[in-house]
């Protein structure tokens, strides 16, 4: 780190030598850091925006709190750079989503000052009420936080949470970074007074004789409703729709306030921690703070690209999300019943411009992903026909509805699943490589996975045609070779895969599904120049499986290796196992995945590296198992007579 640049920051010790710092250089160490993140970031590229909006939260945090000690939760992660900044990990922000690097988000395991691993949103308030419960239960004294914002209060987990932490009145302070992307902030003069005299200590001294005062007179009840319900009227009249909300929920509510102006949050957190009961501090925040007007509070803020790469890319792609655009555009101008819904990804779901074009039916429920399935029930019950378009990693949340509340009934829900595979720097908590599993074994639903631009395009049409039950699509991350299309974009049949490469002679058949297809492809050309016979099956459904045409071919064949962008336990590759098993085929068989892990950070390419689906690694695989084959290594025996 530049001492001459950063000065506070490249001296700081330990974080508790925070707490000794002025107001004025607390000032300054919130500007340095500022400036450090916005200088590594955008360098590496990653989460900025949501960061920003919590430089002088963060460091008033560190002044007030030993979290050594004391314990909270963020949400999502994202919003804890500065947090990462400020113990020790200024130095690893150069390796930041980089192959065993630092973290984008937050891992236990990184440092001792990570309490709860975060990634996806919506969390926090409810892992601070287990932590607000253990501590009490352990008898120990330490403070228990939780910091919200960035959209997570539209998550149904958090007023879970905050209605467990309110009922069970547990000592917690909860933080909530209004940047504006959930709740209105209703910021005034007489709120901002009436904020200063609750957080004051003569008001909350007072408060608390009064009430010791009341409990002591018989038939105390009536008083000390009536004293609660005095303070909520005047709080009500300040900021009526968050106060009123936050104290019915038994919490006591302090704001909204700037979230940068140090010396107000000062006052408050050294406030909230006397009090012995629910607390949530509303901070009205930036989203990118000191990126300048034109990106603050904007898309643009939540996140950075890394420098280009001079020479990247040989071949002309074109991105996934786009290609699921044009096709939903045209599907929706076909058919006025096609609805499209998503959980906070408008943009990154490529349904911003959707929404322009159809505002009546592309719907945004925030981040709420059982909630968009749910209601997508509904809608096809209603006749409509809904096109639940989310990230894999987080369809994941939604499960139970899948089951119970879509494929229980039979109801017709489109499943569209971005960021199905690898998703290189968003790591580990983002990785959609489980889809295959856990929607292969749930009844009555289909499930399909594209090979390039023209299949995408015509999954998209069979979805819209399909009136059978749940059906899900899962594509990558990234780029796929432009395409010529055809005029007319026609439907696949339900279960029906493609034999995309034959052998004239008994070899290996490489059954693949969506992104290791174009994978097969490329081996099975090296092999074929090394002198190993491959045929290639592009299988396009997990379920139902083209049961005739991958039976046939592998019967015909001496081995079969399977390739899937997906954990291998309960898979794709045990789907042809099985298949083998039920048709009593008897062949050697490799299965390539995702193995029982969790693969960390990195680029695409490294993280498939680490799972062996590298053309190169397959193409080694390959010849291994031809090898064997031919010495006899893996003879299988024969079936009893």
């Amino acid at each position: 780190m530049d001492e001459q640049k950063y000065p506070l920051l490249s001296r700081l010790g330990e974080p508790s030598d925070i707490q000794k710092l002025n107001i004025e250089a607390l000032e300054a160490l919130s500007a340095e850091a500022r400036a450090f993140l916005m200088e590594t970031i955008h360098k590496t590229g990653g989460h900025l925006g949501a960061a920003l909006g919590v430089v002088e939260l963060t460091v008033a945090l560190f002044h007030q709190f030993d979290f050594q000690h004391d314990k909270i939760a963020w949400d999502v992660g994202h919003q804890a750079h500065v947090h990462k900044i400020l113990t020790g990990r200024a130095d690893r922000f150069s390796e930041y989503g980089q192959w065993d690097g630092l973290s984008k988000f937050l891992e236990r395991s990184e440092s001792s000052y990570d309490h709860v691993g975060a990634g996806h949103a919506s969390t926090s308030i409810s892992a601070a009420t287990g932590l607000a419960v253990a501590r009490d239960l352990a008898k120990e004294h330490h403070q228990v936080l939780a910091v919200i914002g960035d959209g997570s209060m539209t998550g149904g987990l958090a007023y879970e949470a905050l209605s467990m932490a309110g009922h069970n009145e547990l000592n917690m302070i909860v933080i909530l970074n209004d940047n504006g992307m959930s709740i209105d902030p209703n910021v005034g003069p007489i709120s901002r007074a009436l904020t200063r005299l609750a957080a004051s200590g003569s008001y909350n001294t007072v408060r608390d004789r009064v009430k010791d005062v009341i409990e002591r007179i018989p038939f105390t009840s009536l008083f000390l409703k009536g004293l609660k319900h005095m303070e909520r009227s005047v709080k009500d009249y300040a900021s009526p729709n968050a106060a009123a909300f936050f104290e019915s929920l038994n919490f006591r509510y302090f704001g909204p306030v700037s979230g940068h102006n140090l010396r107000e949050i000062i006052t408050l957190l050294e406030m909230a921690k006397t009090l012995k009961e629910p607390v949530l501090i509303h901070l009205s925040t930036v989203k990118g703070k000191g990126l300048g007007p034109e990106l603050e509070n904007t898309f643009e803020a939540h996140a950075v690209s890394p420098p280009a790469t001079a020479g990247a890319r040989s071949t002309p792609g074109k991105s996934w999300t786009n290609i699921f655009t044009e096709g939903m555009e045209e599907v929706m101008a076909k058919d006025p019943k096609v609805v499209a819904i998503t959980a906070a990804m408008l943009s990154n779901t490529g349904l911003a411009p959707l929404q322009e074009k159809y505002p009546d039916r592309v719907l945004d429920v925030g981040i709420a992903e059982a909630n968009a399935f749910c209601s997508a029930s509904g809608l096809a019950i209603g006749g409509y026909k809904p096109f639940v378009t989310v990230y894999s990693t987080f369809s994941q949340r939604a499960f139970d509805q899948v089951i119970h509340d879509i494929a229980l009934q039979k109801l017709p829900v489109r499943m569209m699943m971005d960021r199905g595979g690898f998703v290189g720097g968003d790591g580990p908590t983002h990785h959609g490589v489980f889809d295959f599993s856990y929607l292969r074994m749930i009844p009555n639903l289909v499930h399909m996975a594209p090979a390039d631009e023209l299949e995408m395009r015509r999954m998209l049409t069979t979805a819209q045609a399909y009136d059978g039950g749940p059906i899900a699509m899962r594509y990558p991350r990234g780029e796929t070779p432009v395409m010529e299309l055809p005029t007319s974009i026609t439907p696949l049949p339900i279960g029906e895969a493609e034999l995309r490469r034959t052998s004239d002679v008994p070899g290996l058949v490489l059954v693949a599904i969506g992104s290791m297809v174009a994978t097969a492809m490329d081996a099975a050309a090296q092999l074929h120049e090394a002198g190993v016979p491959c045929s290639v099956i592009n299988a396009r459904y997990v379920k139902p499986l083209d049961k005739k045409l991958i039976a046939s071919e592998i019967t015909q064949a001496k081995g079969v290796i399977t390739l899937e962008e997906n954990v291998l336990a309960g898979g794709f590759g045990e789907s042809i196992l099985r298949l083998m098993a039920d048709e009593d085929i008897r062949k050697p068989v490799k299965l390539l995945g995702v193995p029982d892990e969790f693969v960390g950070y990195g680029s695409q390419h490294q993280q498939l590296e680490a799972a062996g689906l590298t053309t190169a690694q397959v193409v080694e695989t390959a010849k291994l198992l031809w090898r064997d084959i031919g010495e006899g290594k893996v003879a299988l025996k024969k079936k009893p007579a």
